[in-house]
């Protein structure tokens, strides 16, 4: 298999552990502005939370060796880009790791039968912090991304505009908040994120089943 499929392969891996560590599993644990509503679930709900835990391990794992198979894929049209794409995925991850730790001390506070609701909400409300800080470079790196796919044609250009308008919604959704309480309840807030998913499943999805564009015969790497 080509270094681009396994880069859709590992992208997809990474799509599906952050679906359900970030956008699934706190929806049966967390309650909006109650934390002992929010304690009392993810006692019941443990085992999800510490499988939602270690699945966001992986995730961010797997988004090394995502960043190093694109480089090795894209290199060639811009080295530049190519390793600026890659330094924006390794500010992220040990960010992301920093925040995970607050979620594994959840555990072990769980397991030591010394939670309580607002041990366990301070943990949460640090684990949310931080990881806003990752969610800039979560968006960060898709710009190069982006721009490497417009450049080169591997895969279809419509996929590198819907990865730099993505990473415009990640960067908006961590500082317009700051500005405009309800910016997550307006429709802007509400489909800003679609096309960054576009970009991303769909060019994973590509990446997977088609591979990418090979290099021209007389093509050199360029800056």
């Amino acid at each position: 298999m080509t270094t681009a499929r396994w880069a859709g392969v590992t992208y997809l891996f990474l799509i599906v552990t952050g679906i359900f560590s970030i956008a699934f599993a706190p929806e049966q644990y967390m309650v909006d502005g109650d934390a002992a509503a929010t304690f009392a679930k993810l006692e019941a709900n443990s085992l999800l939370f510490t499988n939602a835990t270690v699945a966001e391990v992986a995730c961010q794992s797997s988004f090394v060796l995502l960043a190093a198979l694109l480089h090795r894929v894209f290199r060639p049209w811009s080295e530049i880009l190519a390793l600026t794409m890659v330094g924006f995925v390794l500010v992220s991850v040990p960010i992301s790791f920093i925040a995970i730790g607050e979620k594994l001390s959840i555990i072990q506070l769980i397991a030591e039968g010394a939670a309580s609701a607002e041990i366990v909400d301070a943990h949460l409300r640090n684990y949310a912090d931080i990881r806003t800080l990752a969610e800039i470079f979560w968006g960060l790196w898709l710009l190069p991304y982006g721009l490497l796919v417009l450049k080169s044609r591997a895969i279809p250009r419509l996929f590198g505009v819907a990865l730099i308008l993505g990473c415009c919604s990640y960067v908006a959704g961590v500082f317009v908040p700051l500005y405009w309480d309800g910016y997550w309840d307006s429709l802007i807030g509400q489909f800003a994120g679609i096309p960054g998913s576009v970009g991303e499943i769909g060019g994973a999805l590509w990446l997977t089943v088609f591979g990418a564009r090979a290099l021209a015969p007389n093509q050199e790497v360029r800056p």
